[in-house]
C-alpha cells in the first residue's frame, strides 16, 4: 500500500480538520493542559481514524506506517505538524507510539491492539547521544574498545535510569540495548520495570515524566549486525525528523498568536505591528518558519535515502532557532506573554523540551564530528 502526492494531501486535509476541531479545543486553555482522560479519548479516536495504526499485520495510512516514498514521508512530517499546531504534547506522544510500532514491524513482531494503544518508545540511552561513538557505529559499524564501552554504558538499562515522557497510562515500553557489539531491542510491560514518577517537567504538560530501569532479567531481540545498525540509524533519523516536525507545528501556532496579537494591540495610536521593534520580532519568527519549511521539504525522501548526519545537523541549528522564535512570540505579547493562560509561555517551554529530547542538541556537535570523521 503506497501513498502518492494526491493521497497524502487528502489525508493531511482530513487530519488537519481533526486537529483543529478535536485536539485544539481541548488545548485551548494553556494553563489547563489536556488531561489523562482527554488524551486517552483522543488517542482512541486517532486509532479509529487510522492516524495511529493498532495492528502490526494490517497496513493502512497511519503515522510512520510508510517511510519508503517521498509522499509518505511528507505525510508523516505534515501529520505531526498539524497535530503539534494544536498540541505539541499530543504530537510527541503519538510520534513515539507510532515510531515504536514501526520498529516492531521491522523486527517482525506481532502486537495486539491493546498493547499498541499503550506503547511507547525510548529511542536513546540514559544521557546525551553517546557522542562520537554512536556516530562512528552508525557510519562504519566497526568500533574501538572505548566506543563499545561508551555504547554499552549508554544503553545500560539496569545500572542507569532512563527518562521517559509519555501519557500517564502507558503500558508497554520498547527500548534499544547494547548486546555484544550491536544494538538489540527489548519489550517490557510496565509491571516488569522499575518505574518512578518524576516531578512535573519543564514543558509538554500533557505528558508525565518517569524514571525507568530494568528490574529483572530481559530477553533481547537480536538481529544481524548490519541489519541492526541500519534499523537503529533509520529509527534515530525518523525520531529527529519527527521532533523537527513537531517543533514546526508549535511554531505555526505561535506565529498565528503573534500576528493576531500584533494586529489588535495598540500603542501610541497605532497597532504594534507598525512598530519597527515588533516587526523585527515577527520577522525572526518568519525566518525560523522558512528554515524549518526548507528542511522538512528537503527531507521528504524515503528513509533509506536520508543521511542521519544531515538530519542531525539540521536539528542542531534549527531547534535553537525554534526556541528563539518561541521567545519572540512571547516578547511580541509583552508582559502578558509570560502569563500561563496566554499561550506563548507554554510554547517556549514546549520548544525547549523538544530541543532537549533524545539527548538534546548539545551532543549533536560531538555526534557530527564522529559522523564526518573529524574526531578520533
Amino acid at each position: 500500500m503506497h501513498l502518492d502526492t494526491e493521497d497524502s494531501q487528502r489525508l493531511l486535509e482530513a487530519l488537519g480538520r481533526f486537529a483543529r476541531e478535536r485536539i485544539a479545543p481541548m488545548a485551548a486553555q494553556p494553563h489547563q493542559p489536556i488531561d489523562r482522560r482527554q488524551l486517552a479519548l483522543l488517542t482512541q479516536e486517532a486509532g479509529a481514524m487510522g492516524i495511529l495504526s493498532l495492528s502490526t499485520t494490517e497496513s493502512g495510512f497511519g503515522l510512520w506506517e510508510h517511510c519508503d516514498t517521498a509522499p509518505a514521508m511528507a505525510f508523516n512530517t505534515g501529520a505531526l505538524r498539524h497535530i503539534a499546531a494544536a498540541s505539541p504534547g499530543v504530537a510527541f506522544a503519538w510520534h513515539r507510539q507510532a515510531l515504536a510500532r514501526w520498529v516492531a514491524v521491522q523486527l517482525g513482531q506481532t502486537l495486539e491492539a491493546d498493547d499498541l494503544a499503550g506503547l511507547q518508545l525510548v529511542p536513546a540511552g540514559h544521557y546525551g547521544l553517546a557522542r562520537g561513538s554512536l556516530a562512528r557505529w552508525l557510519r562504519v559499524g566497526a568500533l574501538e574498545t572505548e566506543d563499545q564501552t561508551m555504547l554499552a554504558d549508554w544503553l545500560d538499562r539496569r545500572t542507569h535510569t532512563t527518562t521517559l515522557y509519555a501519557p500517564e497510562d502507558w503500558k508497554l515500553l520498547l527500548w534499544p540495548v547494547w548486546v555484544g557489539k550491536q544494538v538489540a531491542w527489548q519489550w517490557f510491560h510496565r509491571p516488569a520495570l522499575s518505574v518512578r514518577a518524576e516531578k512535573a517537567q519543564h514543558g509538554l504538560d500533557e505528558l508525565a515524566g518517569f524514571s525507568v530501569s530494568l528490574a529483572g532479567e530481559g530477553t533481547a531481540i537480536a538481529m544481524a549486525p548490519e541489519t541492526s545498525r541500519i534499523l537503529f540509524a533509520h529509527m534515530f533519523t525518523l525520531d529527529m525528523l519527527g521532533l523537527l516536525a513537531i517543533g514546526a507545528g508549535a511554531l505555526d501556532h505561535g506565529q498565528g498568536l503573534a500576528r493576531a496579537y500584533a494586529a489588535i494591540r495598540r500603542q501610541g495610536g497605532s497597532a504594534i505591528a507598525a512598530h519597527p521593534a515588533v516587526q523585527h520580532m515577527l520577522s525572526d519568527i518568519d525566518i525560523a518558519r522558512h528554515r524549518i519549511d526548507m528542511a522538512l521539504a528537503a527531507f521528504a525522501q524515503p528513509v533509506d535515502a536520508l543521511d542521519a548526519g544531515a538530519v542531525a545537523a539540521a536539528r542542531a541549528h534549527i531547534a535553537p532557532a525554534l526556541c528563539h522564535a518561541a521567545n519572540q512570540v512571547m516578547q511580541v505579547h509583552g508582559g502578558i506573554g509570560y502569563m500561563r493562560d496566554a499561550g506563548p509561555e507554554k510554547l517556549v517551554r514546549d520548544q525547549n523540551m523538544l530541543k532537549l529530547a533524545s539527548g538534546g542538541t548539545r551532543d549533536l556537535h560531538a555526534f557530527l564530528a564522529g559522523w564526518t570523521g573529524t574526531c578520533a
